[in-house]
């Protein structure tokens, strides 16, 4: 080893001095008597030389101390060192641990490159261990997001097509064109078909159910059949064909797809169970992907599962609707013939029954009716008693008479018998006399009987006695002159209540006629949905018992409007007191009922909702309502009968004014405004209302009520929303002063800017007003939909905070930390949107540096993270490579037995520094899996949470950098 001029200072010195001691020594052994200045002059030349070594050690420790700095502390400016030694050595180790740092802060660099995904290169004499690590990192991150991208591209697209396959899942057309449109357009391929294998005659074929090309719907009906072209060739198959190279004519005489230009085909077969269902065909300018085909194989499994539940679901329902239509025609043929069963059986038991009945009719006719027979001439064949009885003929009598004997009117007689001779009934009332010249009223029916031949042979007449009910209509119509002089509705029913009679007053009232209604009952037609159930009953009672009854009902007219009046109704007795007739007399209400209900309704309403107190012209207290008593506290025995002044405070019912105010209400004068008043308890209360007199009919003031309204309440709201409009206006005046604003009105535009905004960003507000948000985004992102989306939220309701990008007037990108929020008017509509941020730029900036250093530390120093407790947590994977440890096995190894620390240093005064904010540097010894021991300088710093509280440990060992561990390419 050459030996430098420093080390020969050193040897020269030690030597000097050993040389001096030693002369010493020999000379006072020897010459016993010498003198003293010759001690001191051998003392002075050994000093020298101790100087000489002494100076020379202190030079030679500062550069191995620059030396140390150096190569331990990467934070180190070497700019700023002047290493000075004649040592050729410590200057060669010097220069190699320059050369060391401007490697790894060149590697630093290339990492932070490939962490922003920007490309490096490196020409073949930058070449080592450190650069080829970075281009395999490269190499190795570019791969992966590659793939990632490609297994991102196939998740996403199988999650789309499983979201199509569950919507259009019940009509295997419009499943067929959705499906084979999106994969062409997922794939980016040119044209498409789905085919769906079919049997016809025990022979399967390819029909297509969905086909696609250059973004338009294709109608084509195809059928393919096995080994016939591509698609043939992959039924019979059940593989895969993919050709890469198609001649330009082969596509158009081969190909499922018809006469399709491009080049590349792929059919993939649609299988289910093994089973095939259906084939895909794919047709694309470009050449597939592997992960593309292996994504067309992955979708056409979950199409092939699809196809088969479709066509289950679409046989199922063919046969439930075969099986439907079969079951009902069954059912309609056996229902049709249990009722030709049921008919003929009905047949026979209508015909004995009808016979029983006729008997039984005609029994009923004798006993009941006036029944004669007439021949075609007139002539009365035959009558029976009751017809006898009533004419007051003998049998002598009726042989001699004939018809015109009692129908009189010549004109009847012959409508009569023109209506009888045609076949037709004809009903007919009339008067006639009996034989003792009596007048006597009948109604009369007439029907022909035919013989065999279709021919008239007699007449059959019926008849009732109606004198009676004609002299009651007389008597009726008699009353009815005065009735239909009113405007009232009259009505008169027999005494089981059905309608005999009404007046024109009813008609007009109702819209009825009295023919429209005769024999029904009037509550039938005339009571509706909204009628008092209660008063129907008591009304229902009333005439059971025979009683007048004077009530107010609703009633509907005909078209169904409704109406009010006031029913008197009364029953009509015979002179044996036995009931005969109801005559009801109706009078229509309905203005005055609805004057009425409306004043009531109001006052109600008015009542619930405010409070209310009535007082005579005196002030007293006459009535008060529950709304009142809840505001002043007194329960209304305490107010009932008392002076309104017990309400106000001394000096306000002393006053003039008050006196003022109860005689102006005497006289009859409204009274508005707020008035002050105190409660049972002593609180005051303020009252918003107005004093409103009463008058009689001769318009005098009989009592004053008053309606009021709380509003105690609202003045302090009112107080405070004031107060706290002051608060928010120096609230944002403080805030407006401390970080940026920009205002936006409600269709995105800038309206406002602030002095802290414009001046960070180089804008000038008229360069700005007017834009929208996205003019302010870097021009990249100013089409990326998540901002458009951002935008919409806003306008709904939703507000962000977080960071937001833009750029300044120079089109450099800033950073905001801040919110951004939705400004609502008093319509609950969008106003303006308001964007409050601190500009975060620098402090963006120095965080990417520093995660730049921390990636690329971790690439070069091993790093371990402990606990406060000094339990090992993790690491870096250099740490592992040199210590022979695992990610799994970690955590395992206990810090006391595994780590020592110099002497003087422990793990309790570490935790002590690095609470109080020290940064601690030492020598640490770790034994590795093997059992070795290895020991390095490390760096301790220190990690906090967010209550800035020691959280973890991180160890650097910034001594195994040079030569302790291999570096590798670590992803």
């Amino acid at each position: 080893m050459r030996i430098d001029r420093n080390h020969w200072y050193l040897l020269l010195g030690f030597g000097g001095m050993l040389i001096a001691f030693v002369a010493s020594i020999f000379l006072t052994l020897i010459v016993k008597t010498i003198n003293p200045y010759y001690h001191l002059t051998i003392y002075a030349v050994a000093f020298f030389f101790f100087i000489v070594m002494v100076m020379n050690y202190i030079r030679e420790r500062k550069g191995i101390k620059q030396i140390s700095d150096l190569g331990t502390n990467l934070d180190v400016d070497d700019s700023k060192f002047e290493f000075k030694s004649s040592n050729k050595w410590t200057q060669n180790f010097y220069k190699d641990i320059l050369a060391n740092r401007q490697k790894i802060k060149l590697a630093t660099d290339w990492i932070n490159d490939i962490a922003n995904g920007k490309s490096i290169e490196l020409v073949d004499s930058e070449e080592n261990q450190l650069t080829k690590a970075v281009i395999n990192l490269q190499s190795e991150l570019t791969t992966y997001r590659t793939k990632e991208e490609r297994r991102t591209w196939q998740a996403e697209g199988l999650a789309k097509f499983s979201e199509l396959l569950r919507t259009y899942n019940e009509n295997m057309r419009d499943f067929g064109f959705q499906i084979i449109s999106e994969t062409v357009k997922y794939v980016e391929a040119n044209q498409g078909a789905i085919f769906l294998v079919q049997e016809e005659e025990e022979e399967e074929y390819l029909e297509m159910v969905g086909c696609y090309a250059y973004e338009r719907r294709k109608l084509a009906k195809k059928k393919i059949y096995k080994g016939q072209g591509l698609v043939g060739q992959c039924l019979q198959e059940k593989d895969l064909i993919y050709i890469t190279d198609v001649p330009e004519k082969y596509v158009k005489i081969t190909s499922g797809l018809g006469h399709a230009l491009p080049r590349h085909i792929i059919i993939i077969p649609l299988l289910n169970d093994e089973k095939m269902v259906g084939a895909m065909e794919i047709a694309s300018f470009k050449i597939l992907e592997d992960y593309q085909i292996k994504f067309l194989q992955d979708l056409a499994k979950n199409i092939g599962a699809s196809l088969s539940v479709i066509q289950v679901n679409e046989n199922t329902q063919k046969l439930l609707e075969e099986s439907q239509k079969m079951s009902a025609e069954l059912q309609a043929n056996e229902e049709e013939m249990r009722q030709n069963m049921e008919e003929m059986e009905a047949t026979q038991e209508e015909m004995s029954r009808n016979q029983l009945e006729l008997d039984g009719v005609f029994n009923a006719i004798n006993n009941t009716l006036l029944k004669a027979e007439i021949d075609v001439e007139g002539n009365f064949k035959s009558a029976n008693q009751k017809f006898k009885d009533f004419l007051k003929w003998s049998d002598d009598d009726l042989k001699y008479k004939k018809h015109e004997n009692i129908c009189r009117d010549q004109q009847r007689c012959n409508d009569i018998w023109k209506a009888v001779r045609s076949g037709d009934n004809y009903i007919v009332e009339y008067e006639t006399k009996t034989s003792k010249k009596e007048k006597v009223w009948i109604e009369a029916s007439y029907s022909p009987v035919l013989d065999f031949s279709g021919n008239l042979s007699k007449i059959l007449m019926l008849a009732q006695d109606i004198t009676e009910r004609i002299a009651n209509e007389e008597e009726q119509r008699r009353l009815s002159l005065v009735a239909d002089n009113t405007d009232n509705s009259v009505i008169i029913t027999d005494k089981e209540g059905y309608i005999e009679y009404v007046n024109s007053g009813f008609e007009k009232m109702t819209g009825y006629t009295l023919e429209e209604i005769k024999g029904k009952k009037p509550g039938h037609f005339l009571q509706g949905p909204e009628t008092n159930q209660d008063t129907k009953r008591k009304i229902s009672q009333l005439l059971k018992e025979q009683k007048p009854i004077y009530e107010e009902i609703l009633n509907y007219d005909k078209s169904g409007n409704s109406y009010w009046v006031s029913l008197a109704i009364n029953p009509v007795k015979d002179e044996n007191a036995e009931l005969k007739n109801y005559i009801a007399i109706q009078a229509d209400i309905t203005h005055t009922k609805k004057s009425a209900l409306d004043a009531k309704y109001k006052l109600e309403a008015i009542g619930r909702s405010n409070a209310v107190m009535e007082f005579d012209t005196n002030g007293i207290i006459l009535e008060v309502n529950q709304n009142y008593l809840d505001i002043i506290g007194y329960d209304r025995h305490e107010l009932i009968g008392k002076h309104h002044e017990i309400m106000v405070d001394k000096s306000t019912s002393e006053s003039t004014n008050y006196k003022n105010l109860w005689e102006k209400l005497a006289k009859g004068e409204f009274v508005t405004g707020e008035f002050k008043r105190y409660t049972k308890s002593g609180e005051k209360v303020i009252l918003k209302g107005v004093f409103n007199p009463i008058f009689d009919i001769n318009g005098k003031a009989i009592k004053i009520v008053k309606f009021a309204t709380d509003i105690t309440q609202e003045k302090k709201l009112a107080k405070d929303n004031e107060r706290q409009q002051v608060e928010l206006l120096n609230h944002m005046e403080a805030i407006d002063k401390t970080i940026g604003s920009l205002e936006f009105n409600e269709k995105g535009k800038i309206v406002r800017a602030n002095d802290i905004y414009l001046s960070i960003t180089g804008f000038k507000f008229e360069d700005i007003k007017g834009k929208s948000y996205f003019d302010l985004l870097p021009e990249k992102d100013r089409f990326k939909p998540q901002y458009q989306m951002m935008w919409e939220s806003l306008q709904n309701g939703k507000f962000f905070s977080g960071e937001f990008k833009q750029v300044d007037s120079q089109g450099h990108e800033v950073w905001l930390s801040g919110t951004i929020n939705p400004i609502y008017n008093n319509s609950n509509n969008l106003e303006k949107v308001l964007l409050l941020a601190q500009f975060t730029t620098k402090s963006k900036q120095k965080l990417n540096e520093l995660n730049g250093s921390v990636s690329a530390m971790k690439g070069v120093i091993p790093i371990l993270e402990v606990n406060t407790d000094f339990s090992l947590k993790n690491a870096n994977p250099l740490f592992f490579e040199a210590s022979g440890y695992s990610r799994m096995n970690l955590k395992s190894v206990n810090f006391k037995e595994n780590f020592n620390f110099e002497k003087g240093i422990t793990a309790k005064t570490v935790l002590t520094d690095l609470e109080n904010g020290k940064k601690v540097e030492t020598y640490l010894e770790f034994k590795t899996k093997e059992g070795d021991w290895v020991g390095s300088k490390v760096s301790l710093a220190g990690v906090q949470n967010l209550d800035l509280e020691l959280d973890k440990i991180i160890i650097l060992f910034t001594g195994m950098v040079d030569h302790k561990v291999q570096l590798k390419n670590v992803n």
